[in-house]
């Protein structure tokens, strides 16, 4: 037991290292196109919903390095309890990132269709452009349920550190999709989410909703019929914007509205 303490504690260590590390790249990014949007007047950037966004994000690292421990925890006793072991063969980590996109892909769909799960997710589509900061507007509360979704990997024998490994680059990945200086990129949109996917679920057009909901890859989407390619502009933020953009309200608004219309809901006799 302390020899797996003290593996949960390294791994841990090193994995927030990485997300801090990750963090100060995604300032430094978002600080050289956001120079560039001044510079080309593109009009990507909006001063106070960009210190919202980084409010969200400084949030969401935080709470990522503080929950990740009890992630941990829970999926090495998972796996101690698995008889299943997946073993180290050369597939092993592209069986389990195929694994991890599946599973990201049903929890980012479920965030969307299922309205208490909506009333978290939808801090990360409150804001009305895209830009890089937009990645960094992290639904930092569903890191009370995020561990839960992934409880099938260490199930099937998958190690606990390889899942957290996998799991975090791929999440960090999604950052460079926020962008609108990057073009389409042609047959590479058949397997990967590019940023041309990725401008497309961050719309509010009609024809856009809840569409394109893969982490990495895009295959997911295109398979279970939720795929939809960038045609019109695209139309940022969710289909009621809320008036009052401070950061208290856009993360409690949803569920403001949520317990109104439960309370407004007639009951049956």
């Amino acid at each position: 037991m302390e020899v797996i303490f003290h593996f949960l504690s390294f791994v841990h260590i090193m994995m927030t290292s990485i997300t801090l590390v990750f963090f100060c790249l995604f300032i430094l990014a978002i600080s050289g196109e956001a120079w560039y949007s001044y510079r080309t007047q593109k009009g990507w950037y909006d001063t106070p919903d960009t210190l919202v966004s980084i409010s969200f994000g400084v949030l969401g690292v935080l709470t990522r390095i503080l929950l990740k421990g009890g992630s941990l925890a829970c999926w090495f006793w998972l796996y101690e309890w698995s008889p299943l072991r997946m073993g180290s063969s050369a597939g092993y980590i592209f069986l389990l990132f195929l694994c991890n996109e599946l599973i990201y892909y049903w929890f980012h769909r479920i965030s969307h269709e299922v309205r208490f799960f909506w009333a978290t997710h939808v801090n990360h589509h409150s804001s009305m452009t895209l830009n890089f900061s937009t990645a960094t507007r992290t639904p930092f509360l569903n890191a009370v349920y995020h561990t839960l979704f992934w409880v099938p990997l260490p199930l099937l024998g998958f190690h606990p550190a390889d899942i957290l490994m996998v799991e975090t680059v791929s999440f960090f990945f999604a950052f460079f999709q926020h962008t609108q200086m990057v073009p389409r990129l042609g047959w590479i949109g058949w397997v990967l989410n590019t940023p041309s996917h990725h401008r497309v679920h961050h719309a509010s057009n009609p024809a856009y909703r809840d569409k394109n909901f893969g982490n990495v890859l895009i295959i997911f989407d295109r398979l279970f019929g939720t795929f939809v390619p960038e045609g019109e502009p695209p139309v940022y933020g969710i289909s009621n914007n809320p008036a009052n953009r401070n950061f208290v309200n856009l993360v409690f608004h949803e569920w403001r509205d949520l317990i109104h219309d439960m309370l407004r809901r007639p009951r049956h006799t």
